[in-house]
């Protein structure tokens, strides 16, 4: 397919395949202004809402294992928000849902299950497992794995390299998602075992093997991780308190406590 909708203002790249067919079971519905790069792939069942962009190669509505045993195969809805950005690569499995203002890096995968929900992004290589539930405002940065079940509350930090783990009993398949509560911050190249919560504006240092719950408010380091001191003992070089990090935050990055000339 290449050519638009005028109508709509909608624009189509090069080779774009739209499985928009009967035989599937599942109509496909694009927003006003959605951008749709070259190589795209979209599925049966997918709604793409307003001002979304697509980018080169991506693969959205994608099916799960049924798809390959079955003739007749129905694709669940695969819904992307307002304003969101998929980058090149990226695959998003069917069943899932994402929030407004969403973006990617490139070459991210999320697989069936999913809800997301609004101003979140997730990095580059970054890849969720099955039945992620994600809440506002979350940041997963590059190369991180995230394992089914988890569940990550409002306005979380996973910065890169971050494996949170989902098996307890590997290859048993007895899933355990973790939870990570509002505030929390998981530093780079940390693991999280299946199954453990850590508490509202905790922070986990990088590098950090976490195999038990953690206390809100509490600093975890190390291997495996120690309660290291509360986050309000943290000073700046000026001996200023910079956490929770929500009351110190000074740069606009568009959290809805803030006001965009701060």
């Amino acid at each position: 397919m290449d050519n638009s909708d005028d109508s709509k203002n909608i624009s189509y790249g090069k080779n774009v395949k739209i499985s928009d067919n009967v035989k599937f079971k599942g109509k496909i519905v694009l927003g006003d202004n959605v951008k749709i790069s070259d190589n795209v792939i979209i599925y049966p069942n997918v709604t793409i809402n307003d001002n979304s962009y697509i980018g080169p190669g991506c693969i959205i509505g994608e099916p799960t294992a049924d798809y390959y045993q079955e003739d007749n195969h129905f694709f669940k809805p695969t819904i992307i928000g307002r304003n969101s950005i998929i980058r090149s690569g990226s695959i998003i499995y069917e069943n899932n849902t994402i929030g407004d203002e969403f973006q990617t890096g490139h070459n991210i995968i999320i697989r069936e299950g999913a809800k997301i929900g609004d101003n979140c992004s997730i990095g580059t290589h970054t890849e969720l497992q099955p039945n992620v539930n994600i809440g506002n405002y979350v940041r997963i940065h590059s190369k991180v794995m995230v394992g089914a079940l988890t569940k990550i509350e409002d306005f979380v930090w996973i910065y890169p390299h971050v494996v949170i783990t989902d098996d307890r009993y590997p290859p048993m398949g007895d899933l355990k998602g973790a939870t990570i509560r509002k505030y929390a911050q998981i530093g780079a190249g940390s693991l999280l075992y299946p199954g453990v919560e850590i508490g509202e504006n905790a922070i986990i240092g990088a590098n950090t093997m976490v195999k038990r719950d953690v206390k809100p408010e509490r600093v975890i380091s190390g291997i495996p991780g120690r309660d290291i001191c509360s986050i309000r003992d943290i000073k700046d070089e000026h001996g200023n308190t910079i956490y929770p990090w929500k009351d110190h935050i000074k740069n606009y990055k568009g959290y809805p406590w803030q006001k965009k000339d701060q």
